[in-house]
């Protein structure tokens, strides 16, 4: 084994240093382990999964990048189970017959097509153009909320703008969004230390995927409002036919959790934290216009609530110092990467005017988020119009709900008062 690999560290009260994503430990609070893996095991063999952990912000990025030596047909976020069963060397293929798989657990050309058929509305000019209607949604929510008092700053505010938005880019009614930020918590959500869905979460998501597919057959058959991302799906013939009502509501789910769930935990925790360091707050508030987005940026650095994406090897390769074999599985702590001193000055500060050079919070290469631009364009306008709105607020993390599971963690409720 090379050098640094050997669980032989100390770690805190002089134990010796195990970390496992799938842990009661890791799922309580992963972050404690990040710095001793950036230190001193850069590659942490898992021998349980036959899997290597990588934390280097460089490693992280190399790994993303190389589509040639590493496959999604495991997924990105791996089940614990299917992690126990060794590859022992053989690669994966990624599921096309008799379904097709999401999109992101495709490669190669067939990927491409994929995204080439999806990326229209989410190109950076196309999403531009949505900013009127996001601010709009943005807008009418900070009124309904305005009077209350005290209200959740996810559940109440971004959640309702996030999946609004994914509505108006995947042509879903916009009656539809309080139903949709149910189905999506309850379907992300975890038993307390407990890897990988619920039966209520598998549940939600079923019913997710059924409220997706009476959308798409009544638009099929002539119904509903002409949409660019569903009537491209429609028309597509990706592999030798077109796509089934159900295979084009796999792709719509993966779109719309990911574009549901994630960023109310960014907006939230950010928050939260101009909220922690009122002098970076009033800074802010001096030019709100032009001093929120960058704010937002750093938020995305500090607050991204995704720890990791895998990635299972195809080609032998050498990365963080290991020789990593076929079959094997990686795991990219993009946490521990946006934290890393090798990468960012003071990393474990929130300096609202940061000027990364390159963050993770959206992957790199070619399985990068497909949503960055929508995503980085509703946090800039939630933050900034929040602190137009709300001059004096404060956060009450004491009784909120701070969720952790294996592979992210943020905040599911976090109350605020306005005064």
């Amino acid at each position: 084994m090379a050098e640094g690999l050997s669980a032989d560290e100390p770690f805190e009260d002089g134990a010796e240093f195990r970390y496992d994503p799938f842990s009661i430990e890791a799922m309580t609070d992963p972050t404690v382990f990040y710095p001793t893996l950036r230190d001193h095991y850069p590659a942490y063999y898992l021998p349980q999964y036959d899997a290597w952990a990588i934390s280097r912000f460089a490693d992280v990025w190399d790994g993303f990048l190389d589509s040639e030596n590493f496959t999604e047909a495991e997924g990105q976020i791996f089940d614990q189970r299917r992690l126990l069963i060794h590859n022992d060397g053989v690669v994966p293929q990624p599921v096309i017959e008799p379904t097709v798989d999401i999109f992101n657990h495709i490669d190669g050309a067939l990927h491409t097509r994929f995204r080439q058929t999806l990326a229209p509305p989410f190109l950076k000019g196309n999403v531009a153009k949505l900013a009127p209607q996001i601010e709009k949604l943005t807008r009418d929510r900070i009124v309904e909320l305005r009077d209350r008092g005290r209200f959740d700053i996810n559940a109440d505010f971004a959640s309702h703008v996030a999946a609004g938005s994914m509505c108006l880019i995947l042509g879903i009614p916009l009656d539809r969004v309080p139903d949709i930020i149910r189905l999506v918590n309850l379907g992300v959500a975890r038993e307390p230390g407990k890897p990988g869905f619920t039966k209520k979460g598998g549940e939600a998501i079923g019913q997710l995927h059924a409220m997706l597919v009476e959308i798409i057959a009544r638009r099929r058959a002539g119904g509903g409002e002409p949409n660019r991302t569903l009537d491209a799906l429609l028309s597509a013939d990706l592999v030798g036919r077109p796509l089934s009502d159900g295979e084009i509501a796999r792709q719509m789910s993966t779109l719309l959790v990911g574009g549901s769930e994630t960023l109310p935990k960014i907006v939230s925790g950010g928050l939260l934290e101009l909220s922690r360091r009122p002098d970076q707050l009033a800074e802010i508030r001096e030019d709100v216009e032009t001093r929120a987005p960058q704010a937002f940026e750093e938020v995305l650095r500090f607050n991204a609530p995704a720890q990791w994406f895998g990635r299972t090897v195809k080609h032998d390769r050498d990365l963080a110092g290991v020789r990593l074999r076929a079959g094997q599985r990686v795991i990219l702590l993009i946490a521990a990467a946006n934290r890393d001193r090798r990468e960012f000055d003071r990393p474990d500060e929130f300096i609202w005017h940061r000027k990364a050079r390159r963050l993770l919070s959206f992957g790199i290469g070619p399985h990068f988020c497909i949503g960055i631009h929508v995503a980085r364009l509703e946090g800039q306008i939630m933050l900034r119009e929040f602190l137009h709105a709300f001059p004096r607020f404060t956060v009450d993390p004491a009784a909120g709900e701070f969720a952790v599971s294996e592979f992210q963690m943020g905040w599911t409720s976090l109350p605020a008062e306005i005064q």
